[in-house]
C-alpha cells in the first residue's frame, strides 16, 4: 500500500507543475460549460442544505445560550401542584435571597364588551417577576399598573382576536378586572404555550377572590430565586434541590432549561439533518452522473491525445483539473447561499419558538460547506474519471475498446472511500452513530431498491417486449434499455425525490391523525370540568336547556401515592436508582371510579377493577405506561391518600389507553363502591356543531359557573392544524432543497444523455419518423421511468414513514391514499415534462446535421 501511495504521489504531483495540462483543461471547460454547469447546479443544492441547516442549528444553540436565564426569569425556580407549606415557606425564606411567586391554571374568561368566552391560562404574579428578561407591554407602563389594583393584562393574540384595548373590562371567575394592557413578550411564556392556551396576567393577592381555587382545582405554584452568580445558583440546587423533591415538588435551573430546549432542538434538528443528507446524497448521485457521461463522451478526445504522445495521467488531469476547480467555486457559492438562507429560516420559526431567533454569523458552517463540497468532488468524480487513463489510442479508428476497462488500485480505494462518506456523513449530521447508521441504513435500502426496481423493469421489458406493438410503443420501451442509457440513475433519482416527498406527507398525515378523533359524528368535541359536586344538576340543566346531549358524568377524585409494594414513596424518591419514575411517585393523581372499561381502553392482562367482600377488597387497574414507570403487576400493593386518609389497593390489572380516543381517561381506576363519598368533583363532555349555539353556551355557562373551565376540542383542533401548517411550511422549505437537487439530477441525466439520444432521433427522421412520433416516443419513455419511480418510491416512503412515527416521533402511523395518488401523479407528469422539455431540441434536429457531422 505504501509503494503504491509514493508511486501515485509521484504521478500526480506534476500536475501543479504542467503548464500543458491547466492550458487544456481551461480550454476544453470554455466549451462544455452547459454540461459542467448541471455538475456545479447539483453540488451548489446540496452544500447550500446542509450549510443551512448547520448554521441553523448553531444559531439556535448560541440562542438558547444567551436567553436561558430570560427564558427561566430567574436562577432557580420551584414549583408544584399544591402550595408551599409552612416549613417549606420558612426555608426559603431563610436564604435570604430575592423572590417572587406565581401559580397559574386554567380557566375560562368573559370579555364584557362582546359576551364572548374562551378557555385561557391564568397567571397569578406578585412584583418583582421577571429577574431577567423584562416584560413588553402596550401600554409600556401596563406591567407597573397590574400590581397597582384590580387589573389584568392580556396576551397579544388574545387581545388581538377578541378587539380587547386597554380600559376594557373583562371577568375571570368571580371578579371584573380592568384590561391593564396586551403582553408582547414574557420571559417563561410565549411561543406555543401562547398558540394553544394564550394567557391572563393578573395580581396574586387577587387570585382568591375570583372563586376559582376550590376542591380539584389544578393549580400550579412557582417560586423563583435570583441568586448573585451561577456559583450561588449550584449551590441552591444543591441544598434546596433533595427535599423539595421528596415533598412531592420538583425544581428547574437555568441549565436545565438549556438542556430541556436542546434536547428539544436537537431532536428537530435531527430530523432536518435527514433532509439535509438527502439532498447531499442526491448531489452526489448527480456529480457522479454528470461526470461519468461527461468522461464517456471525451473518450475520443483522450484517444486522440494519446495518440500524440499524452500519458493516462496527464488525460486524467485535464478533467480532473476542470471538476475539482468547479467543485471548490461551487463550493464557496453553496455555502454562501446557506448563509443567506439561514436568514430567513427564522422568519418561519417565529410562531413556534419561544424566544427571538437572531442570526449568529459563524465560520464553521462555511468551512464545513467548503470542505464538504471538495471532498464530494474530489470522491464522487474520481471513479468515473480514473476510467480515462485506460483509453487506448486505438479508440480513435475503433468505437468500442478490444478489451474491457480493469479495475485499478485508484479505482478500489475510490469506491471504497464512496462507500464510507455517507456512513460517516450520516453520523456526523446526526450526532449520532446509530441514529445515523441508521439514516444511512434506509438510503442503502432505498437505493438497493430503487435499483432493483430498475433491473426489473429492464429484464421484464425484454423479456415480455411487445414486438407485434405499434411503432411507437416499440420504441419508447426500447429506449429503455438503449446502449448509454441512463434508466437506472434517472430511476433512483426521481424515486428518491418521490421518497422525500412522499415520506413528509405520511409524517403530516401521522401527526395529524392524533387528533382526528373531535372530528368523529358519535364522540365528544367539548369537555366541562372542575364541576363541583353542588354544581352538578345544575351544570347538567343548563347542558339540556341548550338542547345539548350529555355523553358522560365522570367523578374525579384527586390523591397521592404513600406507598408502592411496601416502601414508603419517601424512601423510593431517595433512591438514585429510581430517578426516571419520580414524577409517577410525586405527582397529584385524578382518579376515577367505574366498573367497566370504555372505547378508548383495552385490557392487556388481569382482570377489570373490583371490589370484593372483606378488608383489603379494593382492586384497581392502571395504565401500562405507568405501570411500567412504578415497576408494578398483578397483585402489588398500593397505598393511597385519599384527602388525609390512606387507603389500600391490589393492581387487579393493566390497560393500554388511546388517550386522545372519547376523553378524559385515567392512569388508576377504582371500581365502584368504594369512594362515592369521597370529595369529587365532575367532568363531563357534549357534541356542539353550531357555532353560535357554543357561543351561547358559553356565556350562560361562565355567567352562572364562573369556575367551571370548559376545552373546545375544535378549536384546538384549528390551532393544532395551524401549528403543522407552520411546521410543514418548514419541512417543505428545508426538503425544497433536496427536491430541487433530484430536479437538477434529473435535467442533468436528460442533457447529458440528449447528445446520444440525438443521433438515434435523426435516424429515426431519416428513415421517415416523424416530429409528433418522435415527441410520443419520448413522453412514453419518461411515463414509464416516473410511473415506476413513483410507485417505488411511495411504496418505500411507508416503510420509512412507518419507522420514523414509530421509533422517532413515536406517533400512530397514518397516511392517505388519496394525497400519496396525487404525489405519484405529479412525479410521473413532471418527469414527463423535464424529459420532453431538454429533448425538444433533439427532437426537432434536422437528418441532415449527422451527416454533415454536426450532431
Amino acid at each position: 500500500m505504501m509503494e503504491y501511495y509514493i508511486k501515485l504521489k509521484r504521478t500526480v504531483r506534476p500536475v501543479f507543475r504542467d503548464r500543458w495540462v491547466w492550458s487544456m483543461a481551461w480550454r476544453d471547460a470554455r466549451h462544455n460549460f452547459s454540461r459542467l454547469f448541471l455538475f456545479a447546479a447539483s453540488l451548489i443544492t446540496g452544500i447550500t442544505a446542509v450549510v443551512a441547516l448547520d448554521s441553523l442549528n448553531r444559531t439556535l444553540q448560541g440562542d438558547i445560550d444567551r436567553n436561558a436565564k430570560e427564558l427561566l426569569g430567574a436562577d432557580f425556580a420551584v414549583s408544584g401542584d399544591k402550595k408551599f407549606g409552612s416549613e417549606l415557606q420558612a426555608l426559603f425564606d431563610s436564604t435570604g435571597l430575592p423572590q417572587a411567586s406565581e401559580a397559574d391554571m386554567a380557566s375560562m374568561v368573559l370579555f364584557m364588551r362582546s359576551n364572548e368566552s374562551r378557555l385561557i391560562r391564568l397567571v397569578a404574579l406578585t412584583e418583582g417577576f421577571p429577574f431577567y428578561g423584562k416584560v413588553e407591554t402596550q401600554p409600556a407602563n401596563a406591567a407597573a399598573q397590574l400590581q397597582r389594583g384590580r387589573y389584568a393584562m392580556l396576551d397579544a393574540s388574545l387581545a388581538t382576536q377578541f378587539e380587547v384595548s386597554s380600559g376594557d373590562s373583562i371577568r375571570v371567575g368571580n371578579s371584573v378586572f380592568t384590561v391593564a394592557g396586551v403582553v408582547d413578550e414574557i420571559p417563561g411564556g410565549g411561543g406555543l404555550m401562547s398558540t394553544f392556551t394564550p394567557s391572563v396576567y393578573i395580581p396574586l393577592r387577587e387570585l382568591d377572590s375570583t372563586g376559582l381555587v376550590q376542591y380539584g382545582s389544578r393549580v400550579t405554584y412557582k417560586r423563583y430565586f435570583k441568586t448573585a452568580n451561577d456559583a450561588g445558583a449550584k449551590q441552591l440546587e444543591e441544598s434546596l434541590g433533595p427535599i423539595v423533591k421528596q415533598r412531592g415538588y420538583s425544581f428547574d435551573t437555568v441549565q436545565s432549561r438549556k438542556e430541556g430546549l436542546g434536547e428539544g432542538f436537537m431532536s428537530i434538528y435531527r430530523f432536518f439533518s435527514l433532509l439535509g443528507f438527502l439532498a447531499l446524497i442526491l448531489g452526489c448521485i448527480g456529480v457522479a452522473s454528470s461526470v461519468h457521461i461527461y468522461a464517456g463522451e471525451k473518450r475520443e478526445e483522450v484517444a486522440v491525445l494519446r495518440c500524440i504522445g499524452s500519458s493516462g495521467w496527464q488525460a486524467f488531469n485535464i478533467y480532473f483539473i476542470q471538476i475539482f476547480v468547479l467543485g471548490v467555486i461551487s463550493s464557496v457559492i453553496g455555502s454562501v447561499l446557506g448563509i443567506g438562507i439561514t436568514q430567513a429560516l427564522p422568519l418561519l420559526l417565529k410562531d413556534i419558538i419561544p424566544f427571538e431567533v437572531g442570526f449568529t454569523f459563524s465560520w464553521s458552517p462555511l468551512i464545513l460547506g467548503l470542505l464538504l463540497g471538495t471532498l464530494v468532488s474530489f470522491l464522487f468524480s474520481l471513479l468515473p474519471l480514473v476510467a480515462v487513463r485506460f483509453v487506448p489510442p486505438l479508440t480513435v479508428l475503433r468505437a468500442q475498446p478490444g478489451t474491457a476497462p480493469r479495475r485499478s488500485k485508484t479505482q478500489l480505494v475510490a469506491m471504497a472511500l464512496i462507500g464510507l462518506f455517507p456512513l460517516a456523513f450520516a453520523a456526523w449530521q446526526t450526532r449520532s452513530w446509530l441514529t445515523g447508521t441508521f439514516f444511512f441504513l434506509g438510503l442503502l435500502g432505498a437505493l438497493l431498491a430503487l435499483t432493483g426496481v430498475a433491473l426489473a423493469l429492464l429484464w421484464a421489458v425484454r423479456r415480455f417486449f411487445p414486438t407485434n406493438a405499434g411503432f411507437v410503443l416499440r420504441h419508447s420501451l426500447s429506449s429503455l434499455f438503449r446502449p448509454n442509457n441512463q434508466t437506472r440513475v434517472l430511476l433512483v433519482t426521481i424515486g428518491l425525490g418521490a421518497l422525500i416527498i412522499s415520506t413528509l406527507n405520511v409524517i403530516q398525515e401521522s401527526m395529524l391523525s392524533q387528533v382526528e378523533f373531535t372530528g368523529q359524528e358519535n364522540q365528544s368535541n367539548t369537555i366541562l370540568f372542575d364541576i363541583q359536586r353542588e354544581q352538578r344538576d345544575g351544570v347538567i340543566q343548563l347542558m339540556q336547556d341548550h338542547q345539548l346531549k350529555v355523553n358522560q358524568v365522570v367523578p374525579i377524585i384527586t390523591c397521592r401515592l404513600r406507598e408502592v409494594k411496601g416502601k414508603t414513596v419517601e424512601s423510593l424518591t431517595a433512591d438514585t436508582t429510581r430517578q426516571r419514575s419520580n414524577w409517577a411517585l410525586t405527582r397529584e393523581y385524578r382518579i376515577t371510579y367505574r366498573d367497566t372499561l370504555t372505547r378508548s381502553e383495552e385490557l392487556l392482562k388481569g382482570e377489570v377493577q373490583h371490589k370484593k367482600a372483606g378488608r383489603d377488597s379494593v382492586w384497581v387497574t392502571v395504565s401500562e405506561d405507568v405501570a411500567e414507570r412504578l415497576a408494578i403487576t398483578m397483585g402489588d400493593s398500593l397505598v393511597f391518600d385519599m384527602q388525609g386518609v390512606p387507603m389500600t389497593v391490589y393492581l387487579a390489572g393493566v390497560r393500554k389507553i388511546d388517550w386522545p380516543k372519547d376523553p378524559p381517561n385515567f392512569i388508576f381506576v377504582f371500581p365502584t363502591g368504594v369512594l362515592e363519598d369521597a370529595p369529587q368533583i365532575y367532568v363531563t363532555s357534549t357534541r356542539i356543531t353550531d357555532r353560535q349555539q357554543a357561543g351561547r353556551f358559553q356565556q350562560q355557562l361562565v355567567q352562572q359557573y364562573p369556575n367551571v373551565s370548559l376545552i373546545d376540542l375544535q378549536l384546538i383542533l384549528g390551532t393544532i392544524n395551524k401549528l403543522f401548517n407552520d411546521l410543514g411550511l418548514v419541512i417543505r422549505f428545508l426538503a425544497l432543497f433536496s427536491i430541487l437537487t433530484g430536479l437538477i439530477v434529473l435535467a442533468g441525466a436528460v442533457i447529458n444523455s440528449k447528445f446520444i439520444r440525438k443521433k438515434e432521433n435523426v435516424l429515426l427522421r431519416t428513415i421517415g419518423a416523424r416530429t409528433r412520433q418522435i415527441t410520443m416516443i419520448t413522453l412514453i419513455e419518461y411515463a414509464w421511468l416516473g410511473l415506476f419511480s413513483a410507485l417505488t418510491g411511495m411504496v418505500l416512503s411507508l416503510g420509512g414513514g412507518w419507522l420514523l412515527t414509530k421509533f422517532f416521533f413515536e406517533i400512530t402511523f397514518a397516511f392517505d391514499w388519496m394525497e400519496l395518488l396525487l404525489i405519484g401523479g405529479g412525479v410521473i407528469l413532471l418527469t414527463m415534462v423535464i424529459g420532453w422539455w431538454n429533448s425538444r431540441d433533439v427532437i426537432s434536429a434536422p437528418p441532415l446535421q449527422i451527416l454533415r457531422g454536426e450532431g
